[in-house]
């Protein structure tokens, strides 16, 4: 393995950290209160709005986010390189999408109620870095392919 792609799993892992991290972090605001992207799901369940829906199912796939990090992880790990980096790749699109809908529409306002800016932003920097490292992986593993080949230095 190369040092171009450890440094890019490297830069991986730190996305898919902070992508974590932004999910912990306040992403809705009532009042006085934070609530994380966790909590808000409960909340959500707890006032009946899911009732077998397909948004249910994308709510709940929110909690394998983080075991789908520990996956790829654990994979490069044992490496499996180019497959953490299709499973971070697909990762950091999803929470990036998501997050970036969310950080979008929090606009930055001050008002009582809505969506907190902290949550987001850090899980869509996440998202943004882990991706990178990704593409990074695949790129040091052709490059490296090449000169194994015997093609350009």
């Amino acid at each position: 393995m190369t040092k171009g792609t450890r440094a890019a799993a490297a830069v991986a892992g730190v996305g898919l950290v902070a992508v974590v991290a932004g999910m912990f972090l306040p992403w809705f605001r009532s009042g006085a209160v934070l609530r994380d992207s966790f909590q808000i799901i409960g909340v959500i369940r707890s006032l009946g709005f899911l009732r077998g829906e397909l948004l249910e199912v994308l709510l709940y796939a929110w909690f394998a986010i983080i075991p789908v990090v520990t996956l790829s992880v654990v994979a490069y790990t044992l490496g499996m390189s180019r497959t953490a980096a299709t499973i971070c790749g697909f990762l950091a699109i999803i929470t990036g999408t998501i997050s970036g809908g969310a950080t979008v529409e929090s606009g930055g306002g001050e008002s009582s109620l809505g969506i907190a800016g902290t949550g987001p932003t850090v899980t869509l920097i996440g998202s943004l870095v882990a991706l990178v490292g990704a593409v990074g992986i695949f790129v040091g593993r052709r490059r490296s392919a090449r000169r194994i080949a015997g093609g350009e230095p």
